[in-house]
């Protein structure tokens, strides 16, 4: 069975593209600081609580009509802005957020009909699971289980006015005519194109879902939790 790529959606092997399955991408690397002092031995180091982007060079291939399939992937990826979401057959349960780089010069076969070549993308450091995009409607208390490692910065949303307690951190909800959304990564609420953070208190920041178990109350409101669960490292 050959592996496939997906990109915003899009499968390569719309462009006769596969790739050959066997790398094995390292982690991306943590941001830390080292400081030397004045007499006293080692360094002193400072983690900034974040993983730097880390570009993925992944070997793919085409076995017929290359230089059709070969000139139609490159104008879909090179027409393509910003992030975009990076999925593949060998880890059908996570996708990253990447940005095609380039491509290395492709070696190709006899008239052109078969080719392969490497292609770059630079990636968020997170492997997202895509178990962590399902909402879980909450309307009282529930004890939410991270199953990962790492803290996940979920995104919320609400229907009514009320109060919702994640952990220890508290989010009044003042008025909502509509669906809110609280996004817990980017610190922002909003309704459509509506800011919303003027209707909304916040007591000890917004919420995080730490490893292992969270503990949550919501009164007065329903909502949905997409808890945004991340990897990364996962084998192939």
């Amino acid at each position: 069975m050959l592996d496939i790529l997906t990109f915003n959606g899009k499968s390569f092997a719309d462009f006769g593209t596969f790739w050959d399955g066997s790398q094995l991408f390292g982690t991306p690397e943590k941001e830390v600081e080292f400081f030397e002092i004045p007499g006293r031995n080692g360094d002193l180091s400072i983690a900034r609580d974040r993983f730097k982007n880390k570009e993925v060079s992944i070997n793919c291939f085409i076995r017929e009509n290359f230089r059709n399939n070969y000139s139609n992937l490159m104008n879909y990826l090179l027409s393509q802005e910003g992030y975009g979401r990076l999925e593949n057959s060998k880890e059908p349960d996570i996708y990253r957020q990447a940005q095609f780089v380039s491509d290395l010069e492709p070696k190709t076969g006899s008239f052109l009909h078969y080719g392969s070549f490497t292609l770059t993308f630079n990636c968020k450091p997170q492997k997202w699971l895509k178990l962590g995009e399902n909402g879980i409607d909450i309307s009282g208390n529930l004890k939410l289980i991270n199953p990962t490692e790492f803290t996940a910065k979920p995104l919320i949303a609400v229907s009514g006015t009320g109060r919702i307690v994640i952990n220890d951190s508290v989010l009044d909800l003042s008025q909502n005519t509509s669906i809110t959304y609280i996004d817990c990564d980017i610190q922002d609420a909003y309704e459509g194109t509506i800011n919303r953070n003027g209707d909304l208190n916040i007591t000890n920041g917004f919420p995080k879902l730490i490893k292992g178990e969270n503990n949550i109350s919501v009164t007065g409101c329903t909502i949905t939790l997409f808890p945004r669960w991340w990897k990364l490292w996962l084998k192939y």
